[in-house]
């Protein structure tokens, strides 16, 4: 897992990545992945049962937005465990990895 950062410096990050997209199975692909993740995370607008303490930190366009969702699919449809590319065992306190 690549160092966190904060939710703007993320942002710039990916969009540099869109600008310039890293090769596949690399490090700097799965920082991109990582990444790309948190800024969807962070734009996740509030419903309105949700406390407003959980309010997004990024505001994406629409247009934007859903851009972004549309390349994490696409990402995750090489991962066995869909969006946790590193297997669902760790959530579970197990190891289901592919190895």
């Amino acid at each position: 897992m690549a160092d966190r950062v904060d939710d703007e410096t993320a942002f710039e990050e990916l969009m540099a990545f869109l600008d310039n997209p890293p090769e596949p199975g690399g490090a700097e692909d799965a920082r991109f992945g990582e990444r790309l993740r948190q800024v969807i995370a962070a734009s996740v607008p509030l419903s309105e049962e949700d406390d407003p303490e959980d309010a997004p930190t990024l505001a994406l366009d629409a247009g934007l937005r859903s851009r972004l969702e549309a390349l994490a699919h696409k990402r995750a449809q090489g991962n066995y465990f869909g969006e946790h590319p590193d297997g669902i065992g760790p959530t579970l306190g197990m190891d289901f990895g592919k190895s």
